[in-house]
């Protein structure tokens, strides 16, 4: 695949390693270039944001819709053997997902790898009751229409949905104008129907959820660490997006100390 992919290389010295940055459902590279890429270069890291196909920059083949989150973990798995080692993996959401797909075949180039606020190995099902409370009607047609759309085309929804009700107006703006639709199969596959492995795992994982975050509930995130038989570190406040959001960089901060253990 002929992938969007936004590097931002260490200009100092020899690097710390390979980082990749892997974005969430109706999102692309860009979620990442405000705070998390120019950060982490200046540590140390050659940092590299890919967009999944279909996404953004990235080549646009076949129906979204229907895009699996195994051609996910394809387009990572591309990205990834085109580096040297050693590498280090972020995804967001769905991206980290997809990240737990990825590391179910073990790649010892990947020395580890963090979720952040990534939808649950355990699958996500408690999301559908919630949603057709929060907003039924646009739930409604977002599952008649197999689109993503309706849920967050509206501000005050993709506000309640993905961002803190304290986020920028001007910064909300303009991410609505980027965000685009996202598959219907990998929601369906997240929810239950594709779950990752999670016993295969043996890459070293921080979990990072958000206290406030609707699509994945820090009970979630909780059930999904004891999983890996870890302790996750919630955010306390954070939404969905927590790397746009104020209060970013003390989770870089906590990244970046894991990924030096």
């Amino acid at each position: 695949m002929n992938l969007e992919i936004i590097s931002t290389k260490y200009a100092t010295g020899y690097s710390k390693g390979q980082l990749v940055l892997i974005h969430g459902a109706c999102m692309g590279a860009w979620c990442w270039s405000d705070n998390f890429q120019p950060w982490f270069a200046a540590e140390g890291y050659d940092v590299h944001a890919i967009s999944l196909r279909n996404h953004a920059g990235s080549e646009k083949k076949g129906n979204l819709r229907f895009k699996s989150v195994t051609e996910y973990v394809e387009d990572l798995q591309q990205v990834v053997k085109s580096l040297p080692g050693p590498v280090f993996l972020i995804g967001h959401s769905m991206g980290g997902f997809t990240i737990q797909h990825y590391l179910a075949d073990h790649d010892p180039k990947v020395h580890k790898a963090v979720l952040l606020c990534s939808s649950p190995a355990q699958g996500n099902l408690g999301i559908i009751p919630r949603l057709l409370k929060d907003m039924t009607l646009p739930f409604l047609k977002a599952n008649l229409q197999l689109s993503w759309k309706p849920v967050f085309k509206e501000k005050a929804n993709a506000r309640k949905v993905m961002f803190s009700k304290d986020f920028p107006e001007e910064k909300l703006e303009k991410a609505l104008a980027q965000m685009q639709d996202e598959s219907f199969r990998a929601f369906l596959e997240m929810t239950v129907l594709n779950l990752p492995d999670h016993r295969k795992i043996k890459t070293p994982l921080l979990i990072v959820g958000g206290e406030k975050d609707y699509l994945i509930p820090e009970k979630a995130t909780r059930k999904m660490a004891v999983l890996y038989n870890t302790e996750p570190h919630i955010v306390t406040n954070a939404p969905h997006n927590v790397m746009m959001e104020a209060g970013w960089e003390d989770v870089a901060k906590k990244i970046a100390a894991f990924f030096q253990e």
